[in-house]
């Protein structure tokens, strides 16, 4: 095949499949609000409310406003947000191709960009009304900013990427330890110039660009005192109670590892829980750990790593969407080292891995879509049900608040709140879900001789692996062992 005929043809198929891609992740865009976290950044489009968990701390303002301007086209607040989401995911291909395009043809760089941004679990996980798909899109501009930055070596340079950080943590506030991409820029620079000065003015810009968000949010909260003391004891509750860190996890240290190493970034992340994608995968990975000697750039690898460990002790286990950035990195160091030194057999690996990814993640993409969540489904069948009764839930309490369901529902954490809330509802049926359950099992409270089970709901479990199934069972009177 002539080379140049060969390239345009690389090219164009690649063109073509990422457009694709970009409309089957538009229709596939979530509609619902299927958990907590859902629900305050849809709530947020309508009124913006730290202090009311609209969205909850840090206020992620850039990620609002961008719903904001989505919402104001598309009528469905929770596809408004998804929708954005799926654009500034896609946007990175550009940067992604900028950087592998300094080590390989443009047709080469462009496949192993489109072999990254195609991958199943991260388009599944990014077209939700979360923060993940639009910090992820942002995170590659400022990594690009920073390789762009180091080889300019002016000061002026260093603006672009502490300016996409601020945008970033403006969005997904859990991405601060990529920070440590610009803490490499100014050491770099500072070796190469001996100037404290430049050094000096690099961190006032850093700090200046977070502030123009920082106190815009703080604003709408009455001041920055009032937003620093709703900030610490977000943080507080996030590493003490709810957030599911290390700190609060009875998970042994080495469980933990595995789950994280294991299940969430090669079962989830990478395969999408599908094995032929695994399979494919380890082809591909032993591949290109033979065939090429491209490596990732110093910063991304020291932010990265640090951001593995904030993933591992910070976040919570239970969602491997935590681990998104992970992903992409590794994908983007398999691609780049597989596509470094292009070959026709490797274009074609590259796109028959691609189709693959693209199957399975746009049947997932339509599951979502199409699905209701297993919330939401319990809020139908209840509206059906013969009052009086009262349903006691976990965090799906938010869910069906957001719904506006015409029962009562109330969240409960303890079992003596439980035990004395329910003589208020003597005469009306009594419901649980089984996220109660296991809350009364975790403080060593037995009910199961309580129980009798309802009905289970289900839905994607990938997309969401907490609340993917919900099991509502009836309360039958009894002693409690």
């Amino acid at each position: 095949m002539n080379k140049r005929f060969g390239d345009r043809f690389w090219i164009g198929f690649g063109v073509g499949t990422a457009a694709l891609l970009v409309v089957a992740g538009l229709y596939g865009a979530s509609p619902y609000a299927a958990t907590w976290d859902e629900v305050d950044f849809v709530l947020a489009l309508e009124r913006y409310d730290v202090l009311a968990m609209q969205p909850h701390f840090p206020g992620y303002p850039y990620f609002i406003l961008g719903g904001m301007a989505v919402h104001a086209l598309v009528a469905n607040p929770a596809k408004a947000l998804s929708i954005l989401n799926v654009l500034v995911l896609f946007s990175a291909a550009f940067p992604i191709v900028w950087l592998f395009a300094r080590h390989m043809p443009r047709s080469a760089a462009l496949w192993a960009a489109l072999s990254v941004l195609s991958s199943s679990y991260v388009l599944l996980a990014a077209a939700r009304p979360m923060s993940d798909g639009a910090a992820l899109g942002v995170l590659w501009w400022y990594v690009w900013a920073v390789e762009w930055a180091r080889r300019r070596t002016t000061w002026m340079a260093q603006l672009w990427p502490a300016a996409l950080f601020s945008i970033l943590m403006g969005i997904r506030l859990s991405y601060a330890p990529f920070a440590a991409a610009l803490l490499v820029l100014w050491h770099e620079d500072w070796k190469t110039h001996r100037r404290l000065g430049r050094v000096a003015a690099s961190l006032l810009a850093a700090a200046a660009f977070q502030f123009i968000w920082v106190a815009a949010v703080a604003a709408t909260e009455g001041g920055l005192w009032p937003f620093m003391k709703l900030g610490w004891a977000f943080v507080v509750g996030h590493f003490s109670d709810w957030g599911g860190t290390a700190a609060t996890s009875t998970l042994p240290f080495f469980e933990r590892v595995r789950r994280f190493f294991v299940d969430n970034f090669l079962w989830t992340g990478v395969a999408s829980q599908n094995v032929w994608l695994l399979s494919a995968y380890a082809a591909v990975g032993a591949i290109a750990w033979r065939a090429g000697r491209l490596g990732l750039p110093r910063p991304l690898v020291v932010s990265a790593l640090l951001y593995a460990l904030w993933a591992l002790f910070g976040q919570n286990i239970d969602k491997p969407r935590h681990l998104l950035p992970l992903v992409h990195i590794a994908l983007v160091y398999v691609w780049g080292r597989l596509l470094a030194a292009p070959r026709t057999w490797r274009f074609v690996l590259a796109a028959a891995v691609v189709m693959l990814q693209s199957a399975v993640g746009v049947g997932q993409l339509r599951e979502q879509a199409e699905t209701p969540p297993s919330v939401y489904q319990l809020a139908d069948d209840l509206r059906d049900k013969r009052p009086p009764f009262v349903v006691y839930t976990w965090e799906e309490t938010r869910v069906l608040d957001y719904l506006n369901v015409p029962f009562p529902h109330k969240d409960v954490l303890h079992f003596s709140f439980f035990l004395q809330d329910k003589e208020n509802y003597r005469h009306a049926a009594i419901y649980l879900t089984d996220h109660v359950v296991d809350g009364f099992r975790a403080q060593g409270v037995d009910v199961s001789s309580h129980l009798r089970k309802v009905k289970t709901y289900r839905s994607s479990l990938l997309a969401d692996p907490v609340y993917g199934t919900i099991t509502l069972y009836e309360w039958v009177d009894g002693a409690v062992r």
